[in-house]
């Protein structure tokens, strides 16, 4: 069967303790954001060095937010790797087991502009 349209932009799937790439998360928490009162969430998994002598956490930063719709989960990311910001939008396969979708640029923005730039046409 030929693919027709765009390619998703990320795709979750199930924790699966075979796979030798699989995730699991071990702590979570809070740490106090630069130039900020505010705290974000930060994620540890636990982990060890190939050779056995060196165990470590390794720490991830909660970088955006998915909610669940009636049929499909919105929600936005801001990542530099991705651009900046992008507004997230999602649904799971036939199974309900694979959650992917594409990762846009949020209404009323032109790439690399902040919303509160005017345009003339």
């Amino acid at each position: 069967m030929e693919k027709t349209g765009k390619e998703k932009d990320f795709a979750f799937f199930p924790y699966d303790a075979n796979h030798e790439k699989a995730i699991k998360l071990s702590f979570s928490g809070n740490i106090k954001l630069h130039n900020s009162d505010k705290k974000g969430i930060i994620l540890g998994v636990k982990g060890t060095s190939k050779d056995g002598n060196t165990k470590f956490i390794r720490i991830f930063s909660q970088t955006g937010v998915l909610f669940k719709g009636d049929d499909k989960f919105t929600g936005d990311i801001t990542w530099s790797e991705l651009g900046g910001k992008k507004s997230l939008i999602g649904w799971l396969n036939d199974k309900g087991e694979i959650l992917s979708g594409y990762a846009n640029n949020p209404k009323g923005t032109v790439a690399g502009a902040s919303k509160d730039e005017k345009f003339t046409f």
